[in-house]
């Protein structure tokens, strides 16, 4: 069996050095260390920008080093994504393109030339067609979605075209396994493989997409039990593109065209049914989310207009340059009550949008009415919290 395994490695700008250093320890190096004892294992990567950056500015150069030394042995496929982990759907293009280049700019300073990613890790898989073709005219190749993105169930591997886009692949990714290195529920390889038997997966291929911090952060033990399914040798581990080679030399089947629908790798059934395929990031429903997104689209509508007329100042790179962070998706996912809840992520990425509001305002670069309404959708944020 082929195993296809993506894993995402990412931490909010500014985060903090000692938590940086805990999920290191606990995960990142693990990681590394264990593909480094396997030369023939492999897994497909991605590193935001934003970790690459603080990697770089916490001293953890050498997992920099070991990434960019297991990416040039092959046994790591590096991805393409956006630098500061938007909700990529939610935004206009162009802050979704600016987010791409910052990240490729980003990460090809650190990894250098091997950095040339043919596949996208869109953040939380938060997919939307107006993004597909966005990649596609950026030039990547492949994306991988949660299952759920999948009307048709007639689909083997889990692997299709996109339908209107040539040449553009879509992989599927299984929810239940991915989500087994984040639930606890094994304890040992042989609870995945028994697993993996019980699921019955068809033509002995197994896509999984999942948060790298799982294995050893999330979940303590999990990266030792990785390394031993590695150990096993019962399953053949690959990157996504060279299933794609795979697939395109080997001929055994037309690859289907599919058209994924709008979702996230955490959408339920229930939410997509209401038109809610986001629920996590932007709720109807939830109050707090439409006074961020109130905030978070005056700040893009106000940059925009700057950007307009002034986009070679000093000032307003600056400001531009606060806002490629002011976006980041974790205030979002923090701000549902019964879920996941954190005043102080919340209270961060609002005061991150004042801010930039703020500078323009002192800038002279837009008016008393714009800012007084910023501090105000920010005091509402700030009270319900």
């Amino acid at each position: 069996m082929f195993w296809l395994n993506l894993l995402h490695i990412y931490q909010p700008p500014e985060q903090k050095k000692e938590i940086i250093e805990k999920i290191a320890i606990e995960s990142y190096s693990k990681i590394l260390n264990i593909l480094k004892a396997h030369p023939e294992e492999k897994i497909t990567l991605n590193i935001n920008g934003s970790l690459t950056e603080q990697f770089d500015k916490y001293g953890f150069k050498n997992l920099i080093k070991d990434i960019k030394t297991l990416a040039e042995n092959g046994q790591i496929e590096l991805v393409g994504s956006a630098k500061y982990h938007f909700i990529l759907p939610l935004v206009p293009e162009s802050q979704i393109i600016r987010q791409i280049e910052l990240n490729s700019k980003t990460n090809k300073k650190y990894f250098g030339k091997i950095y040339q990613p043919k596949g996208f890790f869109i953040p939380e898989l938060a997919y939307s067609k107006k993004v597909a073709k966005i990649l596609k005219k950026m030039g990547y190749q492949w994306i991988v979605l949660d299952e759920i993105a999948l009307k048709e169930k007639n689909i083997l591997d889990g692997f299709c075209q996109t339908k209107d886009l040539d040449d553009f692949y879509v992989f599927f990714r299984n929810r239940k396994i991915s989500d087994l290195f984040f639930t606890g529920e094994i304890k040992n390889s042989n609870d995945f493989f028994r697993i993996l038997k019980e699921n019955n997966l068809p033509n002995d291929v197994l896509i999984t997409a999942l948060d790298g911090e799982n294995l050893g952060h999330h979940q303590l033990k999990m990266a030792e039990i990785w390394q031993e399914i590695l150990d096993s040798k019962k399953i053949k581990t690959i990157t996504y593109s060279e299933y794609i080679k795979y697939k395109l030399n080997a001929k055994l089947e037309n690859i289907k065209i599919i058209e994924p629908q709008e979702c996230s790798w955490s959408s339920k059934k229930s939410e997509l049914e209401k038109g809610i395929p986001f629920a996590l990031w932007n709720n109807p429903n939830n109050k707090i989310h439409q006074l961020q997104w109130k905030l978070s689209k005056l700040a893009i509508k106000i940059i925009s207009r700057i950007e307009q007329k002034h986009p070679l100042t000093l000032k307003y790179k600056n400001i531009r340059k606060e806002l490629d962070q002011a976006l980041f998706s974790c205030q979002y996912w923090w701000a549902n009550y019964d879920v996941h809840w954190s005043p102080g992520m919340i209270k961060k990425g609002a005061e991150k949008l004042l801010k930039v509001i703020q500078l323009a305002y002192e800038a002279k670069l837009t008016n008393l009415d714009s800012f007084q309404k910023a501090k105000n959708l920010y005091n509402k944020i700030i009270l319900i919290c």
